[in-house]
C-alpha cells in the first residue's frame, strides 16, 4: 500500500479552492472538503448546542434545532469575538473529522482547510498548496457565489491572513489568474512535486 501523504489546500475565499478540490478528485486523488465536512455538522445536534451557545437567536428550534447560517455569518464577521469563539470550537472538530477522512483513504489525499493558517496547522500536513487569485476576481466571485455585497465578501477576506503579504515560500503556490483548464494545468505540476 502506498504512503499516506495528506496535503493541505488552501487559499483565501474565492481563490478557487473548491474547484481545485473538484480537478483533484476528477484525476483520481483522494480529496476532502471541510466546506462539506461543516455542511455536516451543521446537522448534529450536539454540533448545534454548541454554537447556539455562542449565537443564541441564530440556532432555533427545541427538538430538532436549525441554525440560520446568514445570521451566525452576519454576527460573527462583525463581532471578533464571537467568530473567535465559533472558530475556536468549530475548527478542531472539522479538522479532526477531515484528518480521519485522509487517513482512511490512504495513499495521496488532498484536505481543503479554509483557515489553515489562522488555526497554525499548516505543520500538520506533508506539504500545503495554496491558491492564490487576484483579489478583484475572488471578491466578483464570492459576490455571484454567495449573493453577498462586496461589504460582506470584504469583512470575510479581512478575517483571513492576507496571503499577499505572507511569505509563501515553503509552500507550493498555484496562481489561479486563468481559465479552468489552465488551473488543472498548475494542478498536475504541483501534484508532481508532492507524489
Amino acid at each position: 500500500m502506498k504512503q499516506n501523504k495528506i496535503i493541505a489546500l488552501t487559499g483565501g475565499i474565492g481563490s478557487g479552492k473548491s474547484t481545485a478540490l473538484e480537478i483533484i478528485f476528477s484525476l483520481g486523488y483522494g480529496a476532502v472538503s471541510c466546506d462539506d465536512i461543516t455542511r455536516q455538522l451543521y446537522n448534529k445536534r450536539k454540533v448545534l448546542k454548541e454554537i447556539k451557545k455562542i449565537f443564541p437567536t441564530a440556532v432555533s428550534g427545541k427538538i430538532k434545532l436549525v441554525a440560520d447560517k446568514k445570521e451566525i455569518a452576519k454576527f460573527a464577521f462583525n463581532d471578533s469575538a464571537k467568530y473567535k469563539a465559533l472558530t475556536d470550537y468549530l475548527t478542531p472538530v472539522i479538522f479532526s473529522v477531515a484528518i480521519k477522512k485522509a487517513k482512511k483513504l490512504g495513499g495521496l489525499v488532498f484536505v481543503e482547510v479554509p483557515i489553515l493558517f489562522e488555526m497554525g496547522y499548516q505543520d500538520k500536513f506533508f506539504n500545503v498548496i495554496v491558491i492564490t487569485r487576484k483579489l478583484e476576481d475572488r471578491i466578483n466571485a464570492v459576490m455571484a457565489r454567495s449573493k453577498l455585497s462586496k461589504q460582506q465578501v470584504l469583512d470575510r477576506i479581512t478575517s483571513q491572513v492576507d496571503y499577499d503579504k505572507m511569505d509563501l515560500s515553503s509552500y507550493i503556490v498555484i496562481e489561479n489568474d486563468g481559465d479552468k483548464n489552465e488551473l488543472k494545468e498548475n494542478i498536475i505540476k504541483a501534484i508532481k512535486k508532492v507524489d
